[in-house]
């Protein structure tokens, strides 16, 4: 390449990284009441707000680790009968990636309707003999974004979603992807720590739903039919809502915000990423200075993009003041998305608590009403927190990383945290 070629290139990454931190949002947002979570008035204003239900007669399986929910996924793969969607930010090729696509491809050589959508970007790695194979065999492949000219105001946007739907009677979702990071020991490191879910019940209308909404965007076809929509009867005592994110309609962060703002006991928080703006930030000091327990679970040194965890470990000084606890997961990279607030309330699905999830990617979560479910989820976590390191309140970072972090944060365009911190001072 030339050195002309080099700078041209090293310009526009530097012209796109200026246009996204100036999109990045500095409006503080809050909701103007709080409610209590108990209550159903709470319950309604979430459907209202995020523009979905809750639903009744559902069954909720949690899953730890790629040993579980890979076999699982696989097993309902296998038995089939009538279709199969699948939406994946992360489609690797390996001995996960190969394992799905036989199982794929075996289905869809009996009959069965498969429709596949891949992240043009998360799912760059796969091969094209993986791509071609799965379509041999008659399985539909849409990537996402749609490639259009027209579209080009859409460059930042991705689909982030884990989804797996069979039969439109059972669903798979959570922060792991297709790849053997999930499965084996990969360039040396341990597999990565992940929480997906299994639920059946009628809930799973509304995944599908969410999978239906990008095969539009993609193909132009809207799905129907008992194949992809059959009757669900109850199957559990389980309420929940399916919530979803995309570029037009910022679910994901509204029922994060609501969920935190409304505590009054706990919030436990587990997630891989955490860069949020300042609303987020200020809800959970305002939260743990009226005496709510919070506790956030982020990853250690294992971690797969430490500039990321450079501009986290920037903002934990005013937490920690506010006596908000922070641990480090030792053992491996941890990649859960989750939450679980006043021991009642639980999300589990893709977001990242960071603004490139609640502002341009397309994510699910499934919010979770249900005391059971939450102490399943919270004694998973407290195993978790086990293994982790407490930052102490009197933690500071290094000049170094304080250097290297100043870097990262500026070239991110994340100015705010200096407001942030003099706001917390007061």
């Amino acid at each position: 390449m030339s050195a002309a070629l080099i700078v041209l290139a090293v310009a526009a990454a530097l012209l796109w990284l200026g246009i996204v931190a100036l999109a990045t949002p500095t409006v503080v947002y809050r909701f103007d009441r709080r409610f209590d979570p108990r209550s159903r008035e709470f319950e309604h204003a979430l459907s209202s707000a995020l523009a979905t239900t809750m639903v009744g007669g559902n069954r909720m399986t949690r899953l730890e680790n790629g040993t579980q929910f890979y076999p699982e996924m696989l097993a309902a793969i296998v038995s089939a009968q009538r279709s199969i969607a699948l939406e994946c930010y992360i489609f690797h090729p390996g001995h996960t990636g190969d394992a799905f696509t036989a199982a794929l491809v075996e289905r869809a050589r009996s009959g069965v309707h498969i429709r596949i959508i891949l992240d043009a970007f998360g799912s760059r790695r796969l091969r094209r003999r993986h791509v071609r194979r799965l379509a041999a065999a008659g399985c539909q492949i849409a990537w996402h974004p749609r490639a259009r000219w027209r579209r080009a105001h859409r460059l930042t946007n991705s689909t982030h979603r884990e989804l797996l739907v069979v039969d439109g009677e059972v669903a798979f979702t959570g922060g792991a992807g297709i790849s053997d990071w999930w499965a084996t020991d990969c360039k040396g490191q341990p597999p990565w720590r992940d929480t997906m879910v299994r639920v059946e019940g009628p809930i799973v209308a509304s995944c599908q739903a969410v999978f239906a909404e990008n095969w539009l965007e993609c193909r132009g076809d809207i799905m129907a039919g008992d194949e992809w929509f059959p009757p669900i009867a109850p199957c559990g005592t389980t309420a929940a809502m399916v919530v979803k994110n995309s570029l037009s309609f910022a679910g994901s962060r509204a029922l994060f915000q609501a969920l935190i703002e409304c505590a009054s006991s706990e919030i436990r928080l587990a997630t891989p990423y955490f860069v949020p703006d300042p609303s987020f930030l200020s809800a959970l000091i305002e939260r743990a200075r009226n005496g709510v327990s919070v506790i956030i679970l982020l990853p250690g040194h294992r971690m797969d993009h430490p500039w990321v965890r450079l501009s986290s470990r920037r903002l934990f000084r005013p937490l920690l003041d506010a006596g908000i606890r922070l641990f480090e997961y030792q053992p491996s990279m941890i990649h859960q998305k989750l939450m679980v607030v006043d021991h009642l309330w639980s999300v589990v699905g893709t977001t990242n608590f960071d603004m490139m999830s609640f502002e341009y990617l397309d994510e699910i979560n499934i919010a979770v009403r249900d005391e059971a479910f939450a102490r399943e989820l919270q004694a998973q976590h407290d195993a978790d927190l086990a293994r982790s390191v407490e930052l102490k309140p009197s933690w500071h970072r290094s000049v170094w990383e304080k250097a290297l972090a100043w870097a990262v944060w500026t070239l991110a365009g994340q100015r705010w945290a200096l407001r942030l911190r003099r706001r917390s001072r007061r």
